[in-house]
């Protein structure tokens, strides 16, 4: 039986600790909270993927070489689904995708890729219904910017990498209604400081503070001020970090969010 709905720690959680991976961050400060609640109907469906072409692409970071006839495959390339309707259509360079399209058996496109330039990429993908799933446009085979979005077309989740690939400049989530979860922008950059925000879900501000990335910990901690809100917008304490631990705090943790 499909579940109706997860709360949005559990739907984030991969996706997180996987960019933040980069940091080092083990922070469990920096997910959305348990009150938001989302519909998995709206998610992508992983059985409507249809994958295994990126590994003909260099620029995907694939190696491998496809051939037709024994040869290398040169120019445009089709495979079908078992009832004949067209499932690939690529342009290929001695065997190797420059561009292509995928579709559903329902003649739905599923994705969309195309080579930009000699180190520049996009790949876009969608959902059966025909809206933008996610977009991921790479340089040098780095995935630097990526976005997805719901199925009623929201963006869910986007997220920008600095330009050598070594951490994150931006990482945001957002609600189907639009409402944010979560942010993460690069506020100073040079000393790798990101903004942070977690929002409720009536969209009002729940917590502040920044986080400082240290390139040769390969870490990322809380420094500085952070701030607490409860649901109508008022404070309800605050906390200040020195090297990743807290320092000092107006309110004890068993207070936050039972403030009036």
């Amino acid at each position: 039986m499909r579940l109706q709905a997860l709360p949005c720690r559990y739907l984030v959680l991969v996706t997180l600790a996987f960019a933040m991976g980069s940091y080092g961050q083990d922070d469990d400060g920096l997910l959305a909270a348990d009150d938001f609640v989302i519909d998995t109907a709206l998610l992508e469906d992983p059985t409507a993927t249809i994958a295994g072409y990126e590994r003909y692409s260099a620029l995907l970071g694939g190696d491998s070489v496809r051939h037709c006839n024994g040869f290398p495959c040169i120019g445009w390339v089709e495979d079908h689904h078992p009832a004949g309707a067209l499932k690939h259509r690529g342009y290929y360079d001695a065997g190797r995708l420059v561009l292509y399209k995928n579709y559903h058996a329902d003649g739905t496109l599923e994705r969309d890729f195309k080579a930009l330039d000699n180190v520049r990429c996009v790949l876009r993908t969608y959902h059966a219904n025909g809206a933008l799933s996610s977009e991921t446009r790479y340089v040098d085979g780095v995935a630097l910017s990526y976005a997805d979005h719901y199925r009623n077309g929201q963006l869910r989740y986007e997220e920008q990498k600095h330009r050598s690939g070594a951490y994150y400049e931006r990482m945001n989530i957002h609600a189907p209604d639009g409402k944010p979860i979560s942010t993460m922008e690069l506020v100073d950059r040079k000393h790798s400081e990101f903004l942070l925000r977690e929002y409720h879900p009536n969209g009002r501000l729940r917590s502040e503070g920044r986080a400082r990335y240290n390139a040769q910990r390969m870490d990322t901690q809380r420094v500085g001020s952070w701030a607490y809100f409860d649901a109508e917008g008022r404070s309800v304490g605050g906390e200040e970090y020195v090297d990743g631990k807290v320092h000092a705090s107006t309110t004890s943790p068993q207070d936050m969010g039972s403030a009036k």
